[in-house]
């Protein structure tokens, strides 16, 4: 039977405080065993004597959490390997962005619902071609929740679907959804030029970003 993973991030405040909010999507074929890859990230980090912090790219840059007490360049060295293992992971992403000009707090489960049935109906076949689809998520912002549960609820068969609430500690593909995620928001920063001196350190000026992280990671948006 085939397996489609579904994993899910957000960025942003759900009342639109910081007026924006991003949602992206990862989805994995699971018959693509990303077994392999892991490992050999695993290994690298450890020849070069960084340790395997679960990811997550707002603590990392400011070294918080599970990064407090880590000097930047290791904590570079980890973003570096982390955007490599991104590079050769088979999965693929799509990101939708909301802006307080347009979409306000009580309207934003809604919005969020109708672009995913969208996105959905346009991919149709593909995603009922999958006996089973877990739906990943660590329940964080309820709006994402509800709009998750609506619309994949709609399009796909109640058989197939499957809601698992989840920890992106314990699971690399919801790291990699936080990561891809970042990218898009640090990525409008920069084309505004509200970029912090925080992230020219660890990704450098616009080009810099643009080809290294930004276009690595957008050959594998969703058609």
């Amino acid at each position: 039977m085939k397996v489609l993973s579904i994993f899910s991030d957000e960025a942003g405040q759900q009342d639109m405080s910081e007026g924006y909010y991003l949602l992206t999507i990862v989805t994995h074929e699971q018959n693509n065993s990303i077994d392999e890859i892991v490992d050999d990230y695993q290994t690298r980090l450890a020849a070069h004597a960084l340790p395997d912090t679960p990811f997550h790219m707002k603590d990392l840059l400011h070294g918080h959490s599970d990064y407090e007490g880590l000097p930047q360049d290791i904590r570079k060295g980890q973003l570096l390997h982390f955007n490599a293992l991104v590079r050769q992971l088979p999965v693929k992403y799509r990101t939708f962005s909301y802006s307080s000009y347009d979409t306000s707090a009580p309207n934003l489960t809604a919005r969020m619902r109708r672009d995913l049935v969208n996105f959905a109906f346009d991919h149709l076949d593909w995603f009922q071609s999958f006996g089973s689809v877990p739906v990943y998520y660590d329940n964080g912002q309820q709006a994402v929740t509800n709009a998750l549960r609506q619309a994949f609820d709609l399009i796909l068969d109640q058989q197939s679907i499957d809601y698992r609430l989840i920890s992106y500690r314990d699971y690399r593909l919801a790291q990699v959804a936080d990561y891809l995620c970042s990218i898009e928001r640090i990525a409008s920063l920069y084309d505004s030029g509200q970029q912090s001196n925080t992230h020219d350190k660890f990704f450098g000026l616009q080009g810099s970003f643009k080809r290294n992280y930004l276009k690595p990671a957008r050959r594998k948006l969703i058609d």
